[in-house]
């Protein structure tokens, strides 16, 4: 069976890419982990693709260069109509998220989004002398090992810069709130609150998340939002930037946190199997896929990323890929009709499939093997939490095929390149002012105290 499966790419993957492979300088050099997360969304979307398309919403100063160096990308010009009713929708869906506080925890809806993150923050005084700046830490078991953290702090400075860079990148930050404090309803009223409440406050501190994480939380929704609508309307799936994924996972956990943790954890064992899955009667499924990380097969017999690139392009009319295309395409295009057996049996294809491709491109590092997990949606319905279905709102009552990286997972794939990881890095080109950016980071044993050095921050 031929399929003409397209696949949607957005701007902020582009730009991860670009920078990996020496088209763009790196200043931040966190951002390296991050690029690689890019790359490799990029070359599975090359070959889990018949073609591959974008938005053409890049600011003028970048959009030439960008069309150039990926001439094979169709980027789309959206009629102004058509993008400016998705644009607002995107922003009305960003505006009713809400990132809601308990004490120095976040807590509620955005939980989900910390958990598909792996990252534990707070709210915390950090104390110097007599001054006082809050700060959103990160709670790690060992302050002198936080790359994890860094490269999550990269991820979301990479969503501020890609809101910078396009036409229309007004941010729509989700609406605020605090236990026991209803006159807080953004960022502003809740810096504002700590500085009323505290004498000694001296602002925030340079190395807090805080900004970052509520604006890039917002940005994540609008932009989850505008590209699966775009794909939606132009029939593609929507390969989206780590941390989108890492948002629309998170919406799969509100609606049942249970399920994803099981289908996720039963891959990270030591299990053969390259699928697990929960389907009910009415044939919805929710999956979850182990892939082979492409790029490390791929730099593995290539000198330079974009020598893979290219050997992507040519790899995805192997037979292989073509019956993954086909697969993945009917599990999108399912009847009515007995949709539990044939989602069963098509889901059953794609495990044979997917462990093919693991026998054929799974590469063996001196750290273990780089595995990539999916987080899989299918189904007329997508869901039944409100998050979930407004995010979705373009597919109700139609045929629903989608997969989201799980980004902690690939972040893990990142650290057991090995040897590879320069060999994938060697095209960087480092502004001559780069550097490692800190995040604020605190002992996790440290939760709950004070000391000298700082305490927990509460209203």
């Amino acid at each position: 069976m031929t399929t003409n499966r397209s696949i949607l790419v957005d701007n902020a993957t582009l730009s991860g890419v670009e920078r990996l492979t020496g088209e763009s300088q790196t200043l931040n050099l966190n951002y390296i982990d991050n690029d690689i997360l890019c790359f490799e969304k990029l070359i599975t979307a090359i070959l889990f693709s018949d073609s591959l398309i974008g938005v053409d919403d890049y600011k003028e100063r970048y959009r030439s260069d960008r069309l150039k160096r990926f001439d094979y990308i169709n980027f789309l010009n959206l009629d102004p109509d058509t993008y400016s009713a998705i644009s607002k929708d995107a922003a009305d869906y960003a505006r009713s998220t809400i990132f809601s506080f308990d004490g120095s925890k976040p807590t509620g809806d955005v939980v989900s989004f910390f958990e598909a993150l792996r990252i534990d923050p707070q709210l915390r005084w950090d104390v110097f002398v007599s001054s006082e700046y809050l700060t959103m830490s990160l709670l790690v078991k060992d302050t002198r090992d936080a790359q994890y953290e860094r490269a999550i702090d990269s991820v979301l400075r990479n969503e501020n810069a890609n809101a910078d860079a396009v036409h229309g990148g007004k941010k729509f930050p989700p609406n605020v709130s605090v236990n026991g404090h209803s006159d807080i309803s953004d960022i502003k009223d809740l810096v504002q609150a700590f500085k009323s409440d505290n004498p000694q406050y001296a602002g925030t501190s340079s190395w807090s998340a805080l900004q970052r994480v509520i604006f890039s939380y917002g940005w994540a929704a609008e932009r989850s939002y505008l590209y699966n609508a775009v794909a939606e309307k132009h029939s593609a799936d929507a390969f989206l930037a780590p941390l989108r994924d890492a948002f629309c996972e998170g919406c799969c956990r509100l609606e049942s946190r249970s399920q994803v943790n099981s289908l996720l954890e039963a891959l990270k064992s030591k299990s053969q199997s390259t699928l697990a899955k929960i389907v009910d009667a009415s044939g919805k499924a929710k999956f979850a896929v182990k892939l082979p990380f492409f790029t490390a097969y791929l730099i593995s017999i290539c000198d330079n990323p974009k020598q893979c690139i290219d050997h992507a392009l040519q790899l995805r009319s192997s037979r292989e890929f073509r019956d993954c295309r086909t697969i993945l395409h009917n599990l999108g295009h399912l009847s009515g009709q007995d949709r539990y057996a044939e989602t069963n049996r098509i889901l059953q294809l794609l495990e044979q499939s997917c462990n093919s491709l693991m026998k054929k491109y799974g590469v063996s590092t001196e750290n273990g093997s780089p595995v990539s997990l999916s987080l899989g949606l299918s189904g007329i319905s997508v869901g039944t939490s409100i998050k979930l279905d407004k995010l979705f709102a373009y597919y109700r009552n139609k045929p629903f095929s989608r997969l989201f990286r799980n980004i902690a997972q690939d972040m893990l794939n990142v650290e057991r390149l090995g040897g590879l990881h320069d060999k994938l890095c060697s095209s960087i080109r480092k502004h001559k002012d780069a550097t490692y950016l800190r995040v604020a980071t605190t002992p996790i044993f440290m939760e709950h105290k004070e000391n000298e050095y700082g305490r927990p921050a509460k209203l």
